[in-house]
């Protein structure tokens, strides 16, 4: 019985991957750029294909990525820490990813990042049904606590922090001395 069931398993393991492959290459890969604050938040769905982007356009820089939700509080406190080093430095090398996918959500998910005036940070979000997926290219280690945020050196390694992040922290990070 276990056999059978073991074998059953890597079946679906194997259809369940082949399909998200497929998925993946399907989606054509929209630019990364924001327009206007006055125009609709351009939220690019978050897949395998821009993650590789993202990575190869800050390569050799620090950066970070922050992920949130709608209903996170702490997450709006980050996403307001965020607005004022924005106002210190227009520049920053900050990707912000959304992790909701209900429909609800993309409408609040625009109201807030409009609030805070982060349209001009890049802005994704985790497509309906592959939140699992999306979670796991991020960090395999990573069970969906939020904020998370991930900081990345010149060399490509990722550190991760689950909870808000300081305001110093942040700083230190993201804002380039003068």
């Amino acid at each position: 019985m276990n056999h059978l069931i073991s074998k059953y398993l890597l079946v679906f393991v194997l259809l369940f991957s082949g399909k998200v492959v497929y998925a993946e290459q399907a989606v054509v890969t929209p630019k990364l750029e924001v327009k206007g604050k006055s125009e609709t938040i351009n939220s690019a769905a978050f897949n395998s294909a821009i993650y590789e982007e993202i990575k190869k356009k800050y390569h050799g820089e620090k950066w970070l990525t922050l992920l949130w939700s709608v209903d996170c509080p702490p997450c709006m406190k980050e996403l307001a820490i965020v607005q004022s080093l924005q106002q210190q430095q227009r520049e920053l090398a900050i990707v912000i990813i959304n992790v909701d996918t209900y429909e609800e959500s993309v409408k609040q998910r625009d109201k807030i990042v409009t609030h805070f005036n982060l349209a001009a940070q890049t802005n994704l979000h985790f497509s309906e049904g592959l939140e699992d997926q999306s979670r796991y290219l991020i960090d395999p280690h990573w069970f969906g606590e939020l904020p998370r945020s991930y900081f990345v050196d010149e060399t490509g390694t990722f550190h991760g922090k689950s909870g808000l992040a300081s305001k110093q922290l942040l700083e230190k990070w993201l804002i380039v001395a003068q």
